[in-house]
């Protein structure tokens, strides 16, 4: 009887290893789903016709189709640095309004989205809360869930007030440690996706 056992439980762990390996060999990894980015990003920059900059512009000014490479990934278009007003920590509230561009997965296709029409509410947050606000949106599935991340919070050390940028956002961006694309970019059904972000603009109150 106990041999049976045995014979039964040595079949069973077997059985179960063999799965975990089929199973990870099923799953890509972390450089696969980058490298597959990768190319995305590259097919959008090649589109755009955008040129990519090391360094921030010295006088702040960027010619036409530059994008500066930030250390966490994200690549910033400087259209208008606002007026001179910055964020201030824990205290300003920003309200932003974008176009974007997806790549949806499900259907192939090349997914747009504008928020700039009066009758739709602009994004929302206080500066230094945009986490919890993607968490807040994790689950839900509205235009916070697809198109807000922390990268829309980053740039702002870059301009102020009333500015307006272009962004390319890649879902495995990083910022202080933490993931920077949307909840949608860095789910585990669609990791990862970049967004591109054709018009992004800052309002503070």
């Amino acid at each position: 009887m106990k041999k049976g056992f045995y014979v039964l439980a040595f079949v069973s762990c077997v059985m179960n290893l063999v799965f975990s390996v089929s199973c990870s060999k099923n799953v890509p990894t972390f450089e696969e789903l980058k490298s597959a980015e990768r190319k995305e990003i590259n097919r959008i920059i090649a589109e755009k016709g955008i040129k990519v900059i090391k360094e921030y512009p010295a006088n702040g000014v960027f010619g036409e189709n530059e994008f500066v490479e930030l250390s966490s990934g994200v690549y910033l278009h400087v259209i208008d640095s606002g007026n001179g007003n910055r964020a201030t920590y824990n205290a300003t509230t920003i309200l932003v309004r974008l176009d974007a561009e997806y790549y949806n997965m499900s259907t192939d296709s090349i997914e747009k989205a504008s928020f700039f029409a009066n009758h739709l509410p602009p994004f929302e947050f206080k500066y230094g809360h945009a986490y919890s606000i993607m968490f807040a949106h994790k689950q839900v599935g509205d235009a916070y869930t697809y198109f807000f991340s922390a990268a829309l919070e980053s740039i702002l050390s870059y301009v102020g007030d009333s500015s307006e940028v272009k962004l390319l956002v890649p879902g495995y961006s990083e910022i202080n440690n933490y993931e920077g694309g949307s909840a949608y970019q860095t789910s585990s059904q669609y990791k990862y996706i970049p967004i591109y972000y054709d018009r992004v603009r800052y309002i503070y109150y």
